[in-house]
């Protein structure tokens, strides 16, 4: 049987204030509580799923600064930040042994996989903080499974996931090309994701492989349109951040009309 062991109990105190010491989990020796309450981690452990305290303590620390520095760019982060890691035997070298996704507003899940060289610990020395500034710029962003601010179809996916990758890219200097370089093609599968239905499937056309044997359609378009939007604009990731899909989209495909920057 999984047990949720917690890092950050203080807001689960409060919440449980009536029951007794024994029900509540214990502390891992040596994580201290997180002095401004904007943020609890908790770790998923199972008999052969769990994490030890080395690795809880990596993650916290690597967790909790990268926290800070996406405060600092993005000041409309939701106030409390609840993050769930837990490990995963599924390969996902191709994005350093970590993957995230943001499943409600203010709530976010990382996984690490267990068959990454080196473990757990390379995993998230590898790739975590740039899934956390990924993650947490859809948190931001409110692009979210549940409790998601925008509409359907793979366009608006694309932009969102490029704002994603991009912002993460520039600020922790962390990038995968296997998961997110775009072809010289890149205008033509833009154009080819514009004329999709809006219920196409998602993880075909997002996340998965394609029939044709693409993979990662969106994510490597949404970063063509982010940089293409920039080079056409001149905003950049931060200002691009506060705009709707439609009008990223519009900045990709509208190049200056005498061919240079604004």
């Amino acid at each position: 049987m999984k047990k949720i062991s917690l890092v950050f109990l203080w807001l689960v105190l409060s919440s449980q204030a009536s029951c007794s010491d024994e029900h509540l989990p214990a502390k891992s020796p040596g994580i201290s509580q997180d002095g401004t309450g904007s943020l609890t981690i908790a770790y998923e452990d199972g008999e052969e799923t769990g994490f030890s305290d080395d690795e809880k303590q990596l993650i916290t620390d690597l967790v909790r600064e990268a926290e800070e520095e996406v405060r600092a760019l993005l000041p409309t982060l939701p106030d409390v930040i609840e993050v769930t890691a837990m490990v995963i035997d599924r390969n996902v070298d191709i994005v350093g042994g970590v993957t995230g996704r943001a499943n409600a507003p203010g709530k976010v899940q990382i996984e690490f996989s267990s068959v990454f060289p080196g473990g757990i610990s390379a995993a998230a020395q590898s790739a975590l903080s740039s899934t956390i500034f990924h993650e947490f710029h859809h948190l931001d962003r409110g692009w979210t499974i549940q409790g998601n601010k925008f509409g359907a179809g793979i366009p608006i996916a694309a932009v969102n996931e490029g704002l994603a990758s991009v912002f993460a890219e520039e600020y922790t200097g962390v990038y995968f090309e296997a998961a997110y370089s775009y072809p010289e093609e890149a205008a033509e599968w833009l154009e080819e994701i514009l004329a999709l239905p809006v219920d196409a499937d998602y993880s075909t056309w997002m996340m998965g492989e394609h029939p044709d044997g693409r993979n990662s359609i969106g994510y490597r378009v949404g970063r063509y349109i982010v940089h293409q939007a920039t080079a056409n604009s001149g905003k950049g990731i931060l200002e691009l951040s506060s705009l709707a899909p439609e009008e990223i989209l519009i900045l990709a495909e509208t190049p200056p009309v005498d061919g240079s920057s604004p």
